[in-house]
């Protein structure tokens, strides 16, 4: 009786294991598309600061009616966003064909 006590808990020290590694694989792909998305944020708050800070830029709040894209920028901002956001895609692109 009392070897299946101890396979039982191997098997519970196992599956912790494989539990805590796939957390700390996720929490580093999660910190690294917020570091995309968000260039200088050092966590989820400053990344939503960010995010706030772009949406009031663009000429309203997210979901209102009549906040189009780009409603509070010039013809150079808004080049130059595509610029960086297409640059990104690049950058993207380049790391998935490794």
């Amino acid at each position: 009786m009392s070897v299946w006590i101890i396979l039982s808990w191997v098997g519970v020290a196992l599956l912790t294991a494989v539990n805590v590694f796939v957390f700390i694989k996720l929490k580093s792909a999660s910190e690294q598309m917020m570091k995309m998305a968000f260039p200088g944020a050092k966590d989820m708050n400053s990344a939503m600061a960010q995010m706030q800070k772009m949406m009031q830029g663009m000429g309203g709040r997210p979901g209102a009616p009549g906040g189009r894209p780009g409603a509070g920028m010039n013809q150079q901002q808004l080049n130059s966003q595509m610029k960086a956001a297409m640059d990104m895609l690049a950058n993207m692109q380049k790391g998935g064909k490794r």
